[in-house]
């Protein structure tokens, strides 16, 4: 059985989709996808989708802007630092993308 808990890290609440089984007798959970601050499954599939766009979209006009510069400002530690936060988003993106995949595959084979 699948159920969504609260947990409470540094008094902040996040949520994660987990499953109950038992291990020699005992109860164990385990954690099938974390939600983090959204309450519920619809909750994270209604919002996971803007939230990979804006995360590309900022990426890309980062990674456009640095790629404008004359080469002799690339070199500059500031903008080497925008360029790596653009990296950073991409990849958040590409991390919330395979999330959003595997709770929508979980909610298809009635999970959550």
């Amino acid at each position: 059985m699948a159920y969504v808990r609260m947990k409470k890290v540094k008094g902040s609440e996040y949520y994660q989709l987990v499953e109950s089984h038992r291990v020699d007798g005992k109860p164990r959970q385990k954690v099938l996808v974390h939600l983090n601050k959204h309450p519920t499954v619809d909750a994270a599939l209604k919002s996971w989708p803007k939230d990979i766009r804006n995360l590309r979209r900022r990426a890309k006009r980062a990674s456009d802007e640095y790629e404008d510069l004359p080469v002799w400002l690339k070199g500059k530690r500031f903008y080497k630092k925008q360029r790596d936060f653009a990296r950073v988003d991409m990849r958040q993106a590409e991390a919330l993308q395979a999330k959003l995949k595997r709770l929508r595959d979980l909610r298809n084979r009635g999970v959550g």
